[in-house]
Order: C-alpha cells, then sequence, then structure tokens
C-alpha cells in the first residue's frame, strides 16, 4: 500500500504521520458538527469527486491537502491570537493561515465548531515523501458488508445513566471521577440510519448496557478502516449522532488510560473510563480477525 508524509518545505520536519489516500466515501462526514471531516491516518484532495459540492471543494484553492486534526506535536497554532479565536474554536480567514510548523513556518487552516475540530489543511507546497509496503490491501468491501450485518441487530437494551459525573478531556484529576470499567464487551446496533453502540461491563449494575448514540460514517472508521477509537485528550475524538436528542460525546487518552464522556440533551452527563488495552482489545473483537487493529503502535512520531 502506498502512504504519504508531509514535512514543512521551510524546515524539512515532518507534519503529519504516514497518511493514506482515503477512498470510502462512507467514512467521510460532510457535517462539521458530527465528527471530522475525515479519519486520522488518512487524507483527501479538496478536488476529490467525493468532496464535489461541498464547501470544502470550493474554498482554500492553495491548500489541496484536508485531513483529520492533529495533536500539537505535529502542528501547532497561530501564535496570533486573531488568526485562531473563534466563537466555537479554532477561527479561520481565507486571507491568514492559522497553523503553523514548529519553525514557525505557516503551513495550514484548520476549521472547528462548537463539537470540536473538523479538518486540517495543507499547503500545496507542503513536501511529500511518499512510500510503498508489501502489504496487502484489507478486503473493505468485505468489511463494510459485515458492518451493515453488525447494525442489523435491533437494540432492545434501555440506555443505563450511571450518574451525573462532569469529566473533561483536559482535567486529568476529573477521571477519577469517573466509573472505571475494567472489562468491557462491544455491540452495535439500530440500523445504518441510526446506529448506536452498546458497551456492556461486569461493573454495571446487572443487565445494564451502556447505549451511545454513534454517526455511520465512525462506525465505518472503526469496523472498516480500523482506526484507532480514540485521540489524544488535548484534541478528543469527538462525535455526535444526527439524531437531535443524541448527545455529544469525546473519547480521549492520557498515556494509557481512555476516559469516554457522554453529555446532553437535558441533564444527561455521565463518563466512563478504562485501560488502553480494555478499550482496544473490545473494537477488535468487535470487527472480527479481519479487522484487527495496530491500534496501540504510536511509533510513528514525529522526529525531534
Amino acid at each position: 500500500m502506498r502512504s504519504i508524509r508531509f514535512r514543512c518545505p521551510r524546515c524539512a520536519v515532518p507534519l503529519t504521520p504516514r497518511l493514506r489516500a482515503l477512498e470510502l466515501a462512507e467514512a467521510l462526514c460532510l457535517q462539521a458538527d458530527q465528527t471530522w471531516l475525515l479519519p486520522a491516518g488518512w487524507f483527501v484532495r479538496r478536488d476529490d469527486p467525493m468532496l464535489a459540492g461541498s464547501y470544502m471543494a470550493e474554498v482554500l484553492p492553495d491548500y489541496p491537502w484536508l485531513l483529520a486534526p492533529l495533536p500539537s506535536r505535529w502542528v501547532k497554532l497561530h501564535p496570533d491570537p486573531a488568526r485562531t479565536v473563534g466563537c466555537c474554536g479554532l477561527n479561520w480567514r481565507p486571507d491568514g493561515p492559522n497553523l503553523v510548523c514548529r519553525c514557525g513556518h505557516e503551513i495550514g487552516f484548520g476549521q472547528c465548531d462548537c463539537i470540536g475540530p473538523h479538518w486540517y489543511s495543507l499547503h500545496a507546497s507542503a513536501v511529500r515523501e511518499e512510500s510503498v509496503n508489501d502489504q496487502p490491501q484489507p478486503d473493505y468491501a468485505g468489511r463494510l458488508a459485515r458492518a451493515r450485518e453488525l447494525l442489523a441487530a435491533p437494540i432492545t437494551s434501555p440506555p443505563h445513566d450511571p450518574g451525573r459525573c462532569h469529566a473533561m478531556a483536559d482535567d486529568l484529576p476529573s477521571w477519577e471521577r469517573a466509573t472505571h470499567l475494567a472489562e468491557l464487551e462491544l455491540a452495535c446496533g439500530g440500523g445504518v440510519d441510526d446506529p448506536a453502540l452498546v458497551i456492556a461491563s461486569p461493573q454495571l449494575p446487572a443487565d445494564a448496557r451502556l447505549v451511545v448514540r454513534i454517526p455511520w460514517c465512525q462506525l465505518v472508521r472503526q469496523l472498516v478502516l480500523a482506526e484507532k477509537p480514540w485521540a489524544e485528550n488535548e484534541l478528543p475524538l469527538a462525535w455526535k449522532s444526527p439524531r437531535e436528542d443524541a448527545p455529544q460525546v469525546e473519547v480521549s487518552r492520557h498515556r494509557r488510560r481512555v476516559l469516554m464522556t457522554v453529555w446532553g440533551p437535558g441533564r444527561s452527563e455521565w463518563a466512563v473510563t478504562m485501560s488502553l488495552s480494555t478499550w482496544a482489545d473490545a473494537w477488535a473483537r468487535l470487527r472480527g480477525a479481519d479487522g484487527e487493529s495496530d491500534a496501540l503502535d504510536d511509533a510513528d512520531e514525529p522526529c525531534p
């Protein structure tokens, strides 16, 4: 398979880990109020037919490389707050890049709204370092068919509320207030139009299940592309189902621990934690043998 790493045109420091070109349209999310535009580990060009008709295909033509938001060890926010401060997060104007390389070179744009970051975009001058390995292309069609089969199951468990808990990704002491799941099993159901994760654990009351609504594109990313089911706590993986009554969800990692926070609508607000391996293994079992992930491999870090 072919992958690309982008480097700064001024200092040649890596701006991204190795990324692959996204070809699976069902893994895209054009709605900024639901989740990231595309999964981590992948990129898409603005002129890709999958983006035809969206505003992302029309703006910033000199910044053609669209990718998932990146933590600050890769790219940083512009030091001028006038370039970054917006009412709902990272703001952008066509005449002022808001992302810089660690050397300070202006390299791209990022866009956020109230759900969190939606996309990052790199300038055409970013150096592309291509590589090819002998790893065969996964059977994405087979995995997609299996994901649809998994979702065909009805959700019969009423959603359990583990109790109001105010925990935040960037407030590590608050993680201690969340319910800790030492063991868990994942299932999904509800159909493609209204999918949900169902979480079972011995640490919950007998027969209780956590039911978490999730966009179809997020399940495609996890079940088909086998992406990491978390993001760094400085930039959590956030999503919201298209359902009006669905809560907002964030999944963040700090070292070997994962926090899931769920809040709204109404006064619903709860959080659970689990070890990184517990969360990763649960997703691997849900995917099945063909969908195993290297989600614990963090070796692809920026060079010093």
